[in-house]
């Protein structure tokens, strides 16, 4: 089993890079967000694919952002899928932070 786990600043995270590190389904679910809600789940998505490279171990050396994507099981609760592969993950927000963790194996 491997864990990877990353904390975002939400004030670091700029639209813009949406593009490098969102899918096209995840731009689509983030444009459908509230306007004050988009840096949320951005900072959200760019921690939980953090965390999915870094328990790979290759941090953002070996994976492309896009590479990787985010969706909800029927119960809402998050996962990664990467190469085909599921990974489960949690994604939290607190104030200006947002937190995930991925768990492979």
């Amino acid at each position: 089993m491997r864990i990877g786990c990353d904390l975002v600043y939400l004030p670091r995270v700029k639209e813009r890079i949406a593009e490098a590190v969102l899918t096209d389904k995840e731009r689509l679910d983030m444009a459908s967000r509230p306007e004050g809600k988009r840096l949320e789940f951005l900072a959200g998505r760019f921690a939980a694919k953090e965390a999915v490279m870094k328990a790979y171990g290759v941090g953002m050396k070996g994976m492309l952002f896009t590479e990787i994507e985010v969706s909800y099981d029927a119960h809402g609760a998050p996962y990664a899928t990467y190469k085909g592969q599921r990974i489960a993950i949690s994604i939290s927000h607190d104030g200006d932070y947002a937190y995930a963790v991925a768990i492979i194996g």
